[in-house]
């Protein structure tokens, strides 16, 4: 009797038993031509606990010595039912919900909640309150960019660069915590408005920053990018190009590294975006590099939106005058917003009840995730971790 007689397929081996024999996939892969002096293929599991993979994310990789030959990527490790959990909360606990979601920038997506229950109900939020928003948003915004650059530098060898900008992260997270009382779950921003008004510290520590804010994105750029070590890890690897980029969907960061000029808070303003002077960075070349570049201007733009609302901050209530229990009229609405990672959008159905009839949540980076793995064939390991890690996963998002 052969290898093969009698073999019955379970469902989870290979459709036909390859090369003659019955091996499961992608396990012990054997090189095509056997009598060729080389090494078998083997299998590598990549999380879901390894610290360079930025979220609870398993990546299955077939390598060939140190040479990818196919990877797959396994979600679900925090999967808590958010969509489904929206059904039975009313409209003003949504925020708590998603900011379990993307736990790094959970602002920006209390604001698609709020903004689309506000559609549906045709709540007019005060100025005073949009800015508000915008404010604690970039703010928020640079916070998270700062968790993603510093591990970065740290997945591509470099330590410093890890300590020196979570130094500075820990000055804007001194803000969010004097604003809403939290370091991780905000819970700032509601339908109507926000939570609490600008306090006098939390404009002091923001002006404080902004004195050396500028000097201190410089020497980011000189300890870092101008590495050559830094370049060699990330220029022209993990290219995404500008059609990969539009037929993937992708957004944010990542999108306008692949060369198209395009962000919400330009191009379809929400809050008081509309009345900010800022530019939006793009690069051609969709490598890790140019992620990163277009990431660390982003830092500075909202460094630009920060001083104008502290400079420009309307006077007026913070909040619109709402029932204690909000119903809101049939139909459905949806909230977009330009979050960290991308385009955050938040599409409710309304039944006429105080809860949603169902709730969808589009994570930008859930778009990313497949991206990152179609780039995976052909890379190294060690640019795999790089390469994957500049897509700035947040698997609480992708989850849900």
């Amino acid at each position: 009797m052969g290898l093969t007689d009698g073999y019955i397929n379970p469902g989870w081996l290979s459709p036909e038993p390859p090369f003659g024999i019955t091996v499961p996939r992608n396990i012990n892969r054997i090189a095509d031509d056997p009598l060729q002096l080389c090494t078998d293929h083997y299998l590598l599991n990549v999380g879901p606990q390894h610290p360079s993979t930025h979220g609870a994310l398993r990546v299955i990789m077939e390598l060939d010595g140190e040479r990818i030959m196919s990877g797959e990527a396994h979600i679900g490790q925090l999967h808590r039912g958010i969509e489904k959990l929206a059904e039975h909360r009313r409209y003003h606990q949504l925020a708590t919900l998603v900011d379990r979601a993307d736990y790094v920038s959970g602002i920006t997506a209390e604001t698609a909640v709020a903004l689309a229950t506000e559609q549906l109900a045709d709540i007019e939020v005060p100025e005073r309150a949009q800015w508000l928003r915008c404010l604690m948003a970039e703010v928020n915004r640079i916070a998270s960019h700062y968790m993603w650059m510093g591990p970065m530098g740290l997945d591509s060898g470099a330590m410093g660069i890890f300590l020196y900008m979570q130094r500075d992260r820990e000055a804007f997270i001194d803000v969010l915590e004097e604003m809403t009382g939290q370091r991780l779950m905000f819970n700032y921003v509601r339908p109507g408005g926000v939570r609490g008004d600008l306090t006098p510290r939390a404009e002091q520590l923001l002006r404080d920053y902004l004195k050396t804010g500028v000097k201190r994105m410089q020497e980011h750029w000189d300890s870092l990018f101008e590495s050559e070590l830094f370049q060699v890890r990330t220029k022209d690897i993990g290219v995404l190009t500008r059609e990969q980029a539009l037929s993937y969907g992708a957004t944010g960061f990542v999108l306008r590294a692949s060369g198209v000029d395009w962000d919400l808070r330009r191009d379809r303003p929400y809050d008081a975006y509309d009345q900010f002077d800022f530019d939006v960075m793009t690069r051609s070349n969709g490598d890790i590099f140019d992620r990163m570049v277009c990431r660390l201007d982003e830092v500075r733009q909202s460094l630009r939106i920060i001083e104008q609302c502290l400079d420009g901050m309307p006077e007026g209530p913070i909040s619109a005058k709402l029932p204690k229990v909000l119903r809101v009229p049939e139909g459905d609405a949806c909230g977009i917003v330009e979050s960290a990672r991308g385009e955050v959008g938040i599409h409710i159905y309304s039944d006429g009840s105080d809860k949603p009839l169902r709730m969808r949540y589009r994570p930008p980076t859930l778009y990313s995730l497949a991206m990152a793995e179609s780039l995976l064939p052909g890379m190294l390991l060690a640019d795999a971790i790089v390469g994957m890690g500049s897509f700035d996963f947040c698997f609480g998002e992708v989850d849900r």
